[in-house]
């Protein structure tokens, strides 16, 4: 319940139009309680021999309210159609916003293909609940409040025998959606972690392709989807049962309607025409509870989607802005480590009290084993992660105090991982509002030895990349990423690996054109690869979370220390 009144609280977004909408459905559900009062007209009037003027009269006015409720059951239906998607529109919208500001961590302890359906199927399903609240719940409701009221006003021995079978359909209802609920909600959890094994299959189909895959994985899919099968078959046989039960009970209450209204015509207390508007109101009575207990199913289908919707909307970002974070337009480009440590959420040791002074236009290395903290290093100045104990400072101000799009514009990346959507060459050179000319756009993919490779496409700069630009081999995606680093022109530029995927040739000219690019700015290069920071102004030795080593290349060599080590180990190779 809780989840389904803060469901209904996105509504209130849009008061104006859902006060018109609530007073549409309260109209339209006394049309439809109308009715049956024309069924005791026509057959008393038949009975009574009325003349045929009164039971063309009955039947005209019978005919305004069936127009009536044809016409505002189609302007229910559209409005509430209408508001649902301004309320799906904006939401959309504020929740892809939040969801784009949550932290790194987030989308590292949750599988993207589970985020994205929990995403579309929780929005999806906001949208039908609040659209079937206008259309069924709200008229329902209005019907069963108005509906006994009238029934007690018109005979009281009736409206007992209505009242003696709501608590049987209640009970049931309650057990059957418990039921119900209890089934869809395993089989949600189940269809969530089916979604991310396929999105894992089709993010890494060239490894499903190279390794022969499509067997196992169909065999992997089939064992995971046997359990949420399952429940989802044991959910629709007790949604099947309840409607089964609801509709028995409205056939014994149409019989025992029957039964109570001979003995009240005998009587003299009821007319034929009494009975079968009380037969009329016994069938919109079990269609209503028929209704309800639908859209209670509905509902507890729903639930689980929109909650995981809710869980992502109520996730906070773990780095935020302080709040008197300063927007800085350009850095100098000064980063000190003071007393650095940082943990993972699972506990290891990522790195312990680093302490270091880059000076503005340096050039540094980070070099090490893998798992020794260079990246790790490199991710908190941009503040991906926040350091557990100590500062990084840049240009003497605490990384912290400065506000999250200013420190993040004033730095560029070119990440191990090469990623980029599935746009044109243009798009993912520029990425954002900034413009560039298409001089400016040439000239970085010429530093970076791209620009051949976009020329020769058949559209050029507005040639299509594909889903993660699958399109491009392993350099040239590197050679991109460098080029669209040099056009965002920041004064801190980090290099994870950038040269680790090209020919020696390329990679020769990659150094060639980075000694122009990085000329004024704090250049901070993570490498495996010994001969790529040769040049480097200083070089930083990491092992086990700490800085062991630090010096120029040739000093590090001569010191036969861990640098010499994995310069030999290379040389080895």
């Amino acid at each position: 319940m809780k989840t389904y009144l803060r469901s209904l609280k996105y509504i209130g977004q849009e008061r104006k139009l859902a006060t018109i909408i609530v007073l549409a459905c309260f109209l339209l559900s006394v049309f439809t309680l109308i009715e049956p009062f024309f069924f005791k007209e026509v057959i008393d009037g038949l009975i009574n021999s009325k003349t045929d003027d009164q039971i063309f009269k009955i039947f005209s006015y019978w005919m305004i309210v069936v127009l009536a409720n044809i016409m505002f059951a189609i302007g229910v239906s559209f409005l509430a159609s209408f508001i649902a998607m301004k309320i799906y529109h904006k939401l959309w919208i504020k929740t892809f916003d939040h969801l784009m500001g949550l932290s790194i961590d987030f989308f590292q302890e949750n599988k993207a293909g589970t985020i994205i359906r929990n995403f579309e199927r929780g929005i999806d399903n906001l949208y039908m609940l609040h659209m079937n609240f206008f259309r069924q719940v709200l008229i329902n409701l209005f019907i069963i409040i108005i509906l006994f009221p009238v029934i007690f006003y018109l005979n009281f021995q009736m409206a007992l025998l209505f009242l003696a079978s709501i608590p049987v359909l209640i009970a049931f209802t309650i057990y059957g959606a418990k039921k119900t609920m209890n089934r869809q909600k395993e089989a949600d959890k189940e269809w969530s972690e089916i979604s991310g094994i396929a999105y894992d299959a089709i993010s890494n189909i060239f490894l499903v392709k190279s390794f022969v895959l499509n067997n196992f994985l169909s065999r992997r899919m089939l064992k995971r989807t046997r359990p949420a099968y399952d429940s989802q078959v044991e959910a629709i046989k007790w949604w099947g049962f309840i409607v089964g039960f609801s509709r028995s009970v409205g056939l014994a209450l149409n019989v025992l309607v029957f039964f109570l209204g001979g003995l009240l015509f005998m009587k003299g207390h009821l007319t034929i025409g009494g009975i079968i508007m009380f037969v009329g109101f016994s069938t919109i009575l079990i269609h209503t509870f028929n209704a309800m207990f639908g859209n209670i199913t509905e509902y507890l289908w729903q639930r689980e989607k929109i909650k995981f919707l809710f869980s992502i909307i109520d996730t906070k970002p773990t780095i935020i802005n302080g709040k008197n974070a300063l927007k800085i337009d350009k850095i100098a480009g000064d980063i000190v480590f003071d007393d650095v440590s940082f943990k993972y959420k699972d506990g290891d040791e990522g790195i312990q009290g680093l302490s270091f002074e880059i000076k503005r236009g340096e050039v540094i290395a980070f070099v090490g084993h893998t798992g020794s903290g260079k990246s790790t290093t490199a991710n908190l100045i941009s503040r991906f992660f926040d350091t557990s104990s100590g500062k990084i400072l840049i240009d003497g101000v605490d990384i912290k105090e400065i506000d999250l799009g200013s420190l993040r514009r004033n730095i560029s990346i070119v990440f191990q991982e090469n990623t980029f959507f599935n746009a044109s060459f243009e798009d993912n050179l520029i990425i954002g509002d900034k413009k560039f000319s298409k001089e400016q756009i040439a000239d970085a993919c010429k530093k970076a030895y791209i620009w051949d490779k976009i020329e020769g496409s058949k559209n050029g700069l507005k040639q299509i990349l594909g889903d993660r630009g699958i399109k491009l081999s392993g350099g040239e995606k590197q050679r991109l990423s460098i080029a669209r680093a040099i056009l965002k022109d920041a004064p801190i530029l980090i290099l994870d690996e950038a040269t680790s995927a090209l020919d020696a040739k390329t990679e020769y000219q990659i150094q060639l054109a980075l000694s122009n690019a990085i000329k004024g700015k704090t250049t901070i290069i993570i490498a495996h690869r010994l001969s790529t920071i040769k040049k480097a102004d200083r070089i930083f030795v990491f092992d086990s979370g700490k800085i062991v080593e630090t010096g120029k290349f040739e000093e590090l060599i001569k010191s036969k220390g861990v640098f010499y080590e994995l310069a030999n180990h290379q040389i080895t190779l």
